[in-house]
């Protein structure tokens, strides 16, 4: 029986034209795990996360968080409701520091009104104060505090890829989305990664990670689904993917998306 806090998409399916992206996809992701998502290049992995926020709408089918349906909500509303996604390609802001960088991601839990940003009132100079004193904290925990007055362009990709995932957590997310969080790392930056990926994981939060790099995910997830041309053709932990005969049989030969 699936706990009542989990991530659950239920049989949907997604066409472009004539093409079929997702075909009656089914798959559930919980609290306190790491799940990944991997399949060969053109899985249907980058679409489901898509269809995860709200960037895309499946013609069918369902997603829910907990006893929410998500699946008609617009991607604002589906952020407030605690999804968070960081992306493939790292989007910081070069003019800004690492903190205020950071601070961006707690725009869902803002409460005061649009005249706060352009006048000096109280209750915008009381949120920014709360929003930077949160965003120091999120920088902490991840130990990038020291770099928390640099502006990302000075910092090299993997700290860059850390800055990015501490904006997205600074938004209290109850799913953290990662798009390929290793993309362009070297080892000793992904072995940071790792570290800091692990040291997330909590009972309240959902972590999913998308990533080609396959040590990362057998080291890193709890749970792993894998796609193949828009279906699901296995979930399991990571000795049972590894020895699952239909997955050694999609990537023989082919290198993961």
């Amino acid at each position: 029986m699936l706990d009542t806090a989990a991530l659950v998409v239920d049989d949907i399916s997604l066409a472009f034209g004539g093409h079929r992206v997702l075909n009656e996809v089914s798959l559930d992701f919980h609290p306190g795990q790491v799940t990944g998502l991997i399949g060969p290049n053109g899985a249907g992995k980058t679409s489901l996360f898509n269809c995860l926020t709200g960037l895309y709408q499946p013609q069918s089918g369902t997603i829910a968080l907990g006893d929410m349906r998500l699946d008609h909500m617009p991607p604002a509303t589906r952020a407030r409701t605690g999804l968070s996604r960081s992306f493939q390609h790292v989007a910081l802001c070069s003019e800004l520091t690492v903190t205020e960088n950071v601070m961006f991601g707690r725009a869902r839990l803002g409460r005061s009104g649009w005249a706060d940003a352009f006048l000096p009132l109280p209750a915008g100079r009381t949120e920014a104060a709360e929003a930077r004193k949160a965003a120091l904290e999120v920088l902490r925990r991840l130990d990038l505090g020291g770099i928390a007055d640099v502006t990302p362009g000075s910092l090299p990709p993997g700290i860059q890829r850390l800055v990015e995932i501490a904006r997205a957590i600074a938004a209290e997310p109850r799913v953290l989305l990662l798009d390929e969080p290793a993309a362009g790392l070297n080892p000793s930056e992904t072995r940071q990664l790792m570290a800091v990926l692990r040291g997330l994981a909590s009972p309240e939060l959902i972590i999913v990670v998308v990533e080609h790099d396959m040590d990362l995910i057998m080291q890193l997830c709890d749970r792993i689904h894998v796609l193949n041309f828009g279906r699901r053709i296995a979930t399991g932990t990571p000795a049972e993917i590894r020895a699952d005969p239909e997955v050694v049989r999609v990537y023989l030969g082919d290198s993961d998306d």
